[in-house]
């Protein structure tokens, strides 16, 4: 089992945020792709796509080994194509590049959302916090992106050690420090 930061991630949808685009103001779903500890996404809708869309942008930090979500049906779809894509790639110079793609992804059981206690705790505060920044106002994606830029900030600001209340010991550490 790797060691590394960000080897083991959960994901988890919230939304859908309400985006303009143009002049005619037109309105578009958009919706919050939380990978705890790592990083807060646009998708720019529910397919399978979108998803797989946020999931590379997400890994910048590099791809997990193990996964954790429900079982919404991008989730499923979307460790569905990537299992494909990895069978497909016979290429030498593919299988190489991708050999660290083989992702295991486990599945919450269907209707239980307390399985994913930590993960659903923090996509209900990155909510708050998005909604807190944004308001009522009408936002572009851009605009979007940047609260949820600064709505990930906040939330891997959180000690995830022990906080003294002692001044002298060392600062606790937190997502963003690791």
């Amino acid at each position: 089992m790797s060691m590394r930061a960000f080897a083991q991630t959960a994901v988890d949808y919230g939304g859908p945020f309400i985006t303009v685009q143009g002049r005619g103001k037109r309105r578009q779903k958009r919706y919050l792709s939380l990978f705890p500890c790592s990083s807060l996404e646009i998708a720019y809708g529910l397919d399978i796509d979108s998803f797989l869309n946020s999931f590379r942008m997400a890994s910048r930090r590099g791809l997990p080994d193990e996964v954790i979500s429900d079982n919404g049906g991008n989730f499923v779809g979307a460790n569905r194509e990537l299992k494909e894509l990895v069978q497909q790639l016979h290429i030498r110079k593919i299988q190489v590049s991708t050999a660290n793609q083989a992702i295991k992804w486990h599945f919450n059981p269907p209707y239980a959302p307390h399985f994913g206690g930590v993960h659903e705790t923090m996509i209900k505060a990155a909510k708050q916090e998005v909604y807190a920044i944004l308001g009522n106002a009408d936002v572009t994606d851009e605009e979007l992106h940047t609260a949820f830029v600064g709505a990930e900030a906040l939330i891997n600001s959180r000690p995830l050690t022990y906080q003294s209340s002692n001044p002298k010991d060392e600062t606790p550490l937190t997502p963003i420090t690791s």
